[in-house]
């Protein structure tokens, strides 16, 4: 029996007045019934100028069936609006329908009566099913049975995975030359593509000239392991924007016996919506246990926590997803430059996950996010974006890209010949491929599958540990201890731990204290927080900029666009290490930061100096979130007291906020050892000079000893007659009443213009070289100050003095 609260509805001429109740409680009742009397009043025109009060008696018919439990009205009330008159014992509560009828008693839940504002459609609205049955359940329903799958999954000491298919684990073509290259043993490709699966789409595939097309399907690298380890952690899950034709004939290679995935696949026909993915559609209740593994991000704009974002699968060159018409234009992958053996290389993507941050997280209600999902597509759109993708398929079929782009290797390959032929260059034995069958990215994706795994069963069982503990223990013949036992088998749904939560703080940590500026990866007009990348960047837990300033830790630069004025600006800040995206993508795929100086770009000597007319430094005046001073606005006339405020302890300029880093990478360098503190390589940041050679073998420069009337200060300057040369130039300066720094030589070589001569900066100590393999840097990502000669400044800054005491 169910019970079922009944109101009058929004339909009755309020206020009405409560004459006569005809139904006693424990009367059975049908619908349209009659059950209630009431009146109200209303007023009726009797002339131009005249109305009349008129009193109508009318009934009330019920819009329920069943038998009455109890009246929530009484005779002689006064009702002014909607209220529950009524509760009712009900046969059924028609919570699992199918098709439009009720799988419990067979009635029809369209039926439309005139009594009833409310459609029994509506008491299952939740469609937990991946298939196309039709099944609908109820809110209630719908939270049993969820609650009873997670305590299943629980005892099976397991989560659930939603696994995307296109671009993800696999990577689909039509393109004809794919089959002729796996019937050509000679064909360069014929190995990449041996094991390339296949099968048609008749009657649910593409229209037009790709109707009937051979679908050409490639398994990322080591995917059957891949499911084998992870089923046993994880309950899979298929969830594509493909037709359901197309998913199945996907399952059916990857999992022949059904041991994986079973039935539990969805597809974009059972999805709700044809631009976007939901957990909601399979978890309407929770994702506490949901992980999803998807090389986008972009389509789960609800459940973001809860994605591992992969590297897209890129096996067939230029083809990207078959099914990406049905999903918004995609924002984070990027073009990447030519591969060594002349083919176009993979698309590059940043893999990871993203953020909480600039997304509302709040887990909708499942009726709301039911209606939000119907609601948002119509047949007009699928119309139109299943042409959109036919055409691109029949691209496909007449372009023959692959074809074209081994055509234009084979050329390659004979203007080697020829050259080889003249003994221009070395002879060519092999044919290049186009298509290459390395890729590792699954190897990662279950290191972390398994780290989260533990990571939440680690946070599960601390927590029934703790309220163990915290409960008061009874005697062991105690009926409550007994009781305890006999249902404690492992289950506590209010200590399950939400996954998204354990995933954030796994990923957090990667990039802690890193400040990031992208160059050539986001889109303009695109807040760089709120962009793919940035926001993937903010999840792993660093701070995202859109400028350079000394903040910067890393600037981030497109392989396609490796010069851009942010590198210009970021060159003349050697703390700044400058790297391409790839070393973003590589630390956000693997969840580890890693080694910058393989990463580093190639920076041009014109990029590191600055231009005489330069007032200020460039990262400075043109970006206002620098965090250093000016330097042209610095009073000489202040005390010294000030200027090494202004300097800063370390005289490197920088705020006080910041020489604490400072301090930390002086201690670095008195180590010896190139290593910093969290083990991280210092030599990239380092320049030294020695009294001899470095580490790789080349000359370093002789630093002057003090002579004759000079003395040692000890931080890298020297004194005359008891007073260092910097004090004699502020002494000097303050005589002639103008600024005298013309100039002050940055760590990483560069000069920030001023209106008097030149200030030398102290050089750091340490062994490691200048350069070369024992610097750990680059050359070109590195100023060693050559150019800056000690002997010559100290001579200049001398012969000044005398003249102006002269």
């Amino acid at each position: 029996m169910y019970d079922k609260v009944v109101s009058l509805g929004s339909r009755l001429h309020y206020p009405i007045t409560i004459t006569k109740l005809l139904k006693s409680p424990g009367d059975a009742i049908k619908k349209q019934e009659n059950i209630i009397e009431y009146k109200f009043t209303w007023r009726r025109r009797v002339g131009d100028d005249e109305w009349t009060d008129e009193t109508t008696y009318t009934e009330f018919d019920s819009p329920a069936e069943g038998r009455l439990k109890e009246w929530r009205i009484n005779e002689g009330t006064v009702i002014g609006a909607d209220t529950p008159c009524m509760t009712v014992e009900e046969a059924c509560g028609h919570e699992v329908q199918i098709q439009g009828l009720c799988s419990l008693c067979g009635a029809d839940m369209t039926e439309i009566n005139w009594a009833s504002e409310e459609k029994d459609t509506d008491r299952a609205m939740i469609n937990m099913t991946h298939d196309q049955t039709g099944l609908m359940v109820s809110e209630s329903v719908a939270t049993k049975a969820e609650h009873d799958a997670q305590k299943r999954l629980l005892r099976q000491r397991k989560l659930s995975l939603v696994v995307d298919l296109d671009q993800t684990i696999i990577h689909a073509c039509i393109e004809p030359t794919v089959g002729e290259w796996q019937r050509d043993p000679s064909n360069p490709n014929q190995a990449a593509v041996k094991d390339v699966k296949s099968f048609q789409l008749n009657d649910d595939g593409p229209r037009g000239l790709a109707s009937g097309c051979t679908y050409y399907i490639k398994l990322r690298p080591g995917l059957r392991e891949f499911l084998e380890e992870v089923a046993n952690l994880y309950e899979l899950h298929v969830y594509t924007m493909g037709t359901r034709a197309y998913a199945l004939n996907i399952a059916r290679i990857v999992d022949p016996d059904k041991k994986l995935f079973g039935s539990r696949v969805i597809s974009r026909d059972e999805n709700g919506s044809i631009t976007s993915k939901n957990l909601q559609r399979l978890f309407p209740v929770s994702t506490n246990m949901v992980v999803i593994i998807d090389d986008r991000s972009d389509v789960w704009p609800r459940n973001r926590p809860n994605l591992i974002k992969v590297v897209p699968y890129d096996f067939f060159k230029g083809i990207g997803d078959i099914n990406s018409s049905f999903l918004p234009k995609r924002t984070d992958i990027l073009p990447a430059p030519p591969q060594a053996n002349g083919s176009p290389a993979a698309t590059v993507a940043p893999a990871a996950q993203t953020s909480n941050a600039a997304q509302d997280e709040s887990k909708p209600s499942p009726l709301d996010e039911l209606a939000r999902m119907g609601g948002a597509d119509d047949q007009l759109s699928l119309k139109i974006q299943a042409e959109e993708q036919e055409k691109t398929l029949e691209k496909q079929l007449t372009d023959r890209p692959l074809l074209h782009m081994q055509e234009e290797l084979d050329k390659k390959d004979e203007l080697s010949a020829q050259d080889a032929s003249t003994g221009n260059s070395p002879p060519s034995h092999h044919r290049q491929h186009l298509l290459n069958d390395d890729d590792e990215e699954l190897i990662a994706l279950q290191d972390h599958l398994t780290d989260l795994h533990s990571s939440f069963y680690e946070t599960y069982d601390r927590r029934r540990d703790e309220r163990k503990r915290s409960e008061p223990t009874h005697p062991p013949g105690h009926s409550r201890a007994r009781r305890k036992l006999s249902v404690d088998d492992g289950v506590d749904l209010s200590m399950v731990p939400d996954v998204g939560d354990i995933l954030d703080e796994l990923k957090s940590n990667v990039l802690s204290g890193l400040v990031i500026v992208l160059s050539g990866l986001v889109p303009l007009g695109v807040n760089v927080e709120e962009s793919e990348i940035g926001m993937q960047a903010q999840s792993f837990g660093a701070q995202v900029l859109d400028s350079v300033s000394r903040r910067v830790t890393h600037l981030v630069v497109s392989t396609s666009r490796p010069r851009t004025k942010k590198v210009q600006q970021a060159a003349k800040i050697q703390s700044i290490k400058i790297v391409n995206q790839n070393w973003l993508t590589d630390c956000l795929g693997q969840w580890r930061r890693l080694d910058e100086r393989p990463y580093y770009l190639d920076i041009l000597d014109a990029d590191r100096e600055r231009s005489d007319d330069t007032t200020e430094p460039a990262s400075e005046a043109e970006n206002a979130d620098s965090d250093a001073r000016d330097l042209k606005n610095f009073d000489w006339a202040t005390a010294d007291k000030d200027l090494e405020e202004f300097l800063g302890d370390d005289g490197d300029g920088d705020d006080d906020e910041d020489d604490e880093d400072d301090e930390d990478d002086e201690d670095d360098e008195d180590d010896g050892d190139g290593e910093s503190e969290d083990g991280a390589e210092s030599g990239a940041d380092v320049e030294t000079e020695s009294n001899g050679t470095d580490d790789s073998g080349r000359k370093s420069k002789k630093r002057k000893k003090p002579g004759d009337g000079e003395e040692s200060d000890g931080d890298g300057t020297s004194s005359v007659a008891g007073e260092s040369i910097l004090a004699k130039k502020q002494r000097l300066s303050r005589s002639r009443g103008t600024s005298a720094l013309r100039s002050v030589r940055t760590p990483n070589g560069c000069e920030a213009e001023g209106q008097g001569g030149s200030l030398p900066t102290p050089g750091p100590t340490g062994d490691e070289g200048a350069g070369g393999e024992g610097s750990g840097a680059p050359a070109a990502n590195r100023d060693d100050g050559a150019d800056f000669d000690d002997d010559d400044l100290e001579r200049e800054l001398l012969a000044e003095l005398e003249a102006a005491e002269g």
